[in-house]
């Protein structure tokens, strides 16, 4: 009779062992299933693609993707994702929220700064900082040779504090040491932009009118291949002349500038020593 009894209890423990296994086994099925684990999703590189691009994109793959910040960058292509989190390659689980950072169309506006009586050199690093670029130079006659003593902005005077967009010219009147003083007229055929400005601004001369040609998608890559006054060897103008600029990205245009140029200023060399 015990032994009948012993196996009965055995057989009801079984019975609730089994029970239990099974609730568990179902339970962490469940959980499993509720966190989707084993189940990853690899982010993709969303940079360079805008706001409409991830709409379509999300159709496509279970992740959502969250504008959470604009800032304003210079040489990324404006509207577009500059930044991401988490990064591109990361495996997360489906339906995750990805945010994202879009490059804003227009630049912030900024307080002008204060350039009056400040060197030409002091005056460009100034604008720098703020985000900002130095436009036509013209001078003026007074005893303060380089120094700034007026600061305009769209041919008006603009003072300290008064609001600006980023990346805007800023036209400046120097004084010039009350002499007409000349400076060499540099060569800028096959230039970056931002390095013939920089050249035309430490040559105490400005910049007039720039042209793009249909070749051009991105002002920052754009390459000079004609310039007005044309360059010649040793030729001088007067301190902050306008230095007028064509820009292009088409290849075989500025080799035939370089070429122009060159051929041009070798035939003024044999004119000469004739």
């Amino acid at each position: 009779m015990a032994t009948k009894n012993k196996s009965n209890l055995l057989k009801h423990v079984l019975i609730i062992l089994s029970i239990y296994a099974v609730v568990i086994w179902i339970v962490l099925q469940c959980l499993k299933s509720f966190t989707m684990h084993g189940i990853a999703v690899k982010v993709p590189d969303l940079r360079g693609k805008t706001p409409t691009e991830l709409k379509k994109l999300e159709e496509s793959i279970e992740l959502e993707f969250i504008v959470n910040d604009s800032v304003y960058v210079v040489d990324e292509k404006k509207g577009t994702v500059i930044e991401q989190n988490p990064q591109a390659g990361s495996e997360v689980k489906q339906n995750r929220k990805i945010y994202v950072t879009i490059n804003a169309f227009r630049p912030p506006t900024i307080k002008m700064p204060k350039l009056i009586d400040y060197s030409l050199r002091q005056a460009k690093a100034v604008l720098e900082t703020y985000g900002l670029e130095v436009g036509n130079i013209e001078y003026e006659p007074d005893f303060a040779k380089d120094a700034v003593l007026k600061q305009l902005y769209r041919g008006r005077i603009i003072n300290p504090g008064d609001p600006v967009a980023q990346e805007s010219k800023i036209d400046l009147v120097l004084g010039d040491g009350l002499k007409g003083e000349k400076v060499a007229l540099p060569d800028l055929i096959g230039l970056l932009r931002k390095d013939a400005l920089n050249i035309i601004a430490q040559n105490s001369l400005s910049v007039g009118s720039e042209i793009f040609d249909k070749s051009v998608t991105d002002t920052a890559e754009a390459i000079i291949y004609r310039q007005f006054p044309i360059f010649k060897n040793d030729e001088k103008v007067n301190m902050g002349r306008a230095i007028d600029l064509f820009y292009t990205q088409d290849d075989s245009k500025i080799k035939s500038a370089k070429d122009s140029l060159e051929l041009r200023l070798n035939n003024l060399d044999e004119d000469e020593e004739e």
